[in-house]
C-alpha cells in the first residue's frame, strides 16, 4: 500500500473517531457547565466548570439507588439469558430432532413483536403475581427478549466448532454434559463474551419495560432521566451528569471482556 493511500485511510479513521466521540465529549462538558453556559446560543468550549450537578442529582435527588438498580437488573438479566440461552443454542447447533428449525424460528419471532404489545400482558401477569415494582419483573422482561438473541448468536458460534471435538471428548469418557461444560464452553468463551456485552447494553438502555413495570423502589437510571425534564425547563447539566455516569458501567464491562470480545466478533471469519 502506498503512503498516500495509507495516509488517506488514517485520515478517514480519524474523522470517524472524531465524529463518534464529539457527542460524548459535548455531553461530558455539559455535565460541568452552568445552566447559562449550557443554554448559550454560541457553543461554549471554554468555560468555568461547576461540579454541582453530580452531587445534586445523585445525592440530593436520590438517583444513586437508581444506578444500583440498573446494575442489578442488567447483570441479572444478562446472566439469566446466558444461563438459558447458551445450552439451548448448543442443542440447536448439535442435536437433530423434529421441528428444530421451526422451534428456532419461534425463538427469533419473540423479538419481532412490538414491545408495547407485550408489556401490557406482562404488567397484568406480574401484577397478579405481586411482582410489579420489583427487580424480578424487569429482569424477566429483559430476559424474554435477550434469550432469543443469545440463542441466535451462540448457535452460530457452536456451529463453528468442529463436531469432531465432541466425538473425541466423548471417546475419552466425557458425557454430552461433560463435553459441553469442560470442552465447548471454554472454546466458545469469545462468543459468550460478545453476546454478554450485547445483552448487557440492551438491558441497560431499555426504557419501556422498566418504566411500565416499576413505580419507585426498582426504578432504573433510564426511568429516572425523564424526571429531570421539568415544567420550567430541562435541567441539562443534571441530565448530562446522569448520562455520563450511565455510560461508565458499559465501558467498564466492555473493557473487562475486551480480551474475548474482539475474537468473538471475528469468530469463524477465517473458517476453511
Amino acid at each position: 500500500m502506498s503512503r498516500a493511500w495509507r495516509n488517506l485511510g488514517l485520515g478517514v479513521i480519524a474523522v470517524v473517531i472524531i465524529m463518534a466521540l464529539t457527542p460524548y465529549i459535548w455531553m461530558l462538558l455539559t455535565s460541568f457547565k452552568t445552566r447559562v453556559d449550557a443554554l448559550a446560543s454560541t457553543p461554549q468550549w471554554l468555560f468555568s466548570p461547576t461540579f454541582e450537578h453530580y452531587p445534586k442529582v445523585f445525592m440530593d435527588k436520590g438517583y444513586l439507588p437508581l444506578l444500583g438498580n440498573s446494575i442489578i437488573v442488567a447483570l441479572s438479566s444478562t446472566l439469566l439469558s446466558l444461563l438459558v440461552g447458551v445450552p439451548a443454542s448448543y442443542v440447536f447447533a448439535r442435536e437433530r430432532f423434529a421441528g428444530k428449525e421451526d422451534l428456532f424460528f419461534f425463538f427469533l419471532t419473540t423479538r419481532m413483536a412490538p414491545a408495547i404489545s407485550v408489556v401490557v400482558p406482562m404488567f397484568i401477569i406480574f401484577g397478579k403475581l405481586g411482582l410489579v415494582d420489583t427487580y424480578f419483573s424487569v429482569i424477566l422482561a429483559h430476559s424474554s427478549f435477550n434469550i432469543s438473541l443469545v440463542v441466535w448468536m451462540m448457535r452460530g458460534f457452536f456451529e463453528e466448532i468442529p463436531p469432531e471435538i465432541d466425538e473425541a471428548a466423548q471417546m475419552d469418557g466425557n458425557t454430552k454434559a461433560g463435553t459441553f461444560f469442560r470442552i465447548l464452553l471454554p472454546l466458545a468463551a469469545p462468543g459468550i463474551a460478545a453476546t454478554a456485552v450485547l445483552c448487557f447494553i440492551l438491558s441497560w438502555n431499555e426504557l419501556l419495560y422498566a418504566m411500565i413495570l416499576t413505580a419507585f423502589e426498582s426504578r432504573t437510571l433510564t426511568v429516572g432521566i425523564p424526571g429531570l425534564v421539568q415544567p420550567h425547563g430541562t435541567l441539562w447539566g443534571q441530565v448530562a451528569s446522569v448520562a455520563v455516569v450511565a455510560t461508565l458501567p458499559i465501558i467498564i464491562f466492555t473493557f473487562l471482556v475486551q480480551k474475548h470480545l474482539v475474537r468473538g466478533m471475528t469468530f469463524g471469519a477465517l473458517k476453511g
